[in-house]
């Protein structure tokens, strides 16, 4: 189940040890463009009380229309937090709007990305973070079955037609009950919506172009924009993109060989610190513990943790980030039997009680574009996935499987055209990028044909002097004075860097959701 909550430390991991550059330049352009008629009324701010009270964020709720076809209908709130600047007026370059997590998923903490970066870059931005319609605080919510996401679900390795009956009910069992609520969102959440509501932010907000942060999800959320609303855009970051060409359906079956390779990696991490995990010297042998203890959980499971939670548990590896609190967790079941360091995991991330994510996932990505409706040619491809990537290909199946069944029509796919977009964007990426594909990557670059790949390698750097070129440096450049690194001929990155350092056991902090 490769979706998170939010992605703040993620991020702070591309972001790494960030040199010192010159004073930033300038303020906020005014631009031009498209944009829709209406106008929200101004954000009534107030001292957060969320888990950003400590860091002088401010909340309020952006007003916008449920239907922007009729501004003058339905508003639903949204919610959004703001750290402001403390730079003086003159230094001030305006509003980065940030968006760093999976469809469905909050945003309100993400401005707190901010203090990883160096004071010269921090203080002269205000760091603005939304909840997308339905999601989290904003007004109303999307829930359609709590215990959709307890403890007690099958294995997601469905490999028989038996066990694949089981899942398919049980997913389809959550999509009806989503169509019960009846809920006026279904038929507006698409990324486009989401899209004109962060236009409606920029209005809010007072100003006339704005820069944005997106990875992932919304990096995808920046490419729409960016189509939309070219004229509005200053500077504009897409970490990790999506080719749009491939939402969602391919893009999800084209997770699963990365996942599994991430997984390799984790599980060849672990073995070389088996002083500290015990769970074998090889890759292979960490592997098998993973084997036996799915099948054991399969049969058996211990309290509330079966099969399902430690599969999600494990995918929290798709960041090295996570890896230490990933292998604490399994070496704790695996050597004591303590299932409790797996259930802290899963709560934190994964909340057993509260579907929202789920249920918003599926309304984004269902509507977004279409999928095959037909379950066969879903069973056909997830198998071919499973044979080459057998880690996560069921599991990620049915976590989207619901929009096989889902109720509300799709919409007509964004179609994505940056030739119009600023030079002032930049699109980062790894090849071991679990949660979206080098490949797409390229595919955005060759889109914007303004853009530039900033590219972190495979191989973390091997000496002091590699990490002078980092993904993280070319951020702070950019942002301070909008500095990009020359664009390469061809179908290529144009910056190619050494990755980050792999964790250190002994020194590596937990991760956050």
């Amino acid at each position: 189940m490769k979706r998170i909550a939010t992605t703040v430390a993620l991020v702070a991991a591309v972001i790494g040890v960030v040199a010192g550059c010159g004073a930033p330049r300038g303020g906020p352009i005014v631009g031009s463009g498209p944009e829709t008629s209406y106008t929200p009324p101004p954000i009534e701010w107030s001292k957060c009380t969320n888990n950003l009270r400590d860091s002088g964020a401010e909340c309020g709720f952006l007003v916008v229309p449920l239907d922007y076809s009729h501004a003058d209908g339905t508003k639903i709130k949204l919610a959004v937090s703001r750290i402001p600047h403390t730079s003086s007026s003159d230094d001030y370059q305006g509003v980065v709007a940030v968006n760093l997590t999976s469809p469905g998923s909050t945003g309100l903490a993400h401005p707190s990305f901010s203090k990883y970066l160096p004071d010269s870059v921090r203080t002269v931005y205000d760091w603005v973070g939304f909840d997308p319609r339905g999601v989290g605080s904003s007004q109303p919510a999307l829930t359609c079955d709590r215990t959709f996401m307890g403890y007690s679900r099958p294995s997601y390795l469905t490999t028989t037609p038996e066990q694949q009956q089981v899942w398919l009910s049980r997913v389809q069992a959550y999509t009806a009950a989503c169509a019960r609520t009846n809920s006026p969102l279904l038929d507006h959440v698409t990324t486009t919506d989401t899209a004109q509501d962060l236009d409606s932010l920029r209005k809010a907000l007072g100003q006339g172009q704005i820069n944005y942060y997106g990875y992932w999800y919304g990096a995808y959320l920046g490419e729409v924009y960016s189509t939309m609303y070219p004229g509005r855009v200053r500077r504009m970051i897409f970490d990790s993109s999506i080719d749009p060409s491939q939402a969602w359906y391919r893009f999800n079956l084209n997770q699963n060989p990365a996942t599994d390779q991430n997984f390799s990696a984790f599980s060849a991490w672990a073995a070389s610190h088996d002083d500290v995990y015990h769970l074998g010297t090889t890759e292979a042998a960490v592997k098998q513990h993973y084997d036996a203890a799915l099948a054991k959980l399969t049969q058996e499971p211990v309290g509330p943790i079966g099969p399902t939670v430690l599969t999600d548990v494990v995918l929290l590896d798709y960041h090295t980030m996570n890896w230490v609190a990933v292998a604490k967790a399994f070496s704790a079941y695996v050597n004591q039997g303590d299932i409790g360091p797996m259930k802290s995991l899963l709560d934190e991330n994964y909340p057993p009680n509260e579907d929202n994510l789920a249920a918003m996932s599926l309304a984004v990505e269902c509507t977004d574009a279409s999928v095959p409706k037909d379950w066969e040619t879903w069973r056909n491809d997830t198998q071919a996935s499973y044979e080459k990537a057998p880690f996560s290909s069921w599991a990620d199946t049915w976590f989207v499987a619901g929009c096989q069944s889902w109720s509300t029509p799709a919409h007509k796919p964004a179609v994505i055209d940056g030739s119009h977009a600023p030079a002032s964007l930049m699109v980062l990426d790894s090849t071991l990028e679990p949660l979206t594909t080098y490949e797409g990557s390229l595919a955005v670059r060759k889109l914007f044909p303004n853009a530039v790949l900033v590219h972190s390698g495979a191989t973390p750097a091997g000496s002091e002097a590699d990490s002078s070129c980092s993904p993280g440096a070319a951020i702070v450049s950019y942002l301070l004075d909008g500095t990009l690194p020359p664009r390469a001929a061809g179908d290529t990155a144009d910056l190619k860097c050494p990755a980050n350092p792999l964790p250190d056991p002994a020194g590596a902090s937990g991760p956050s959701r």
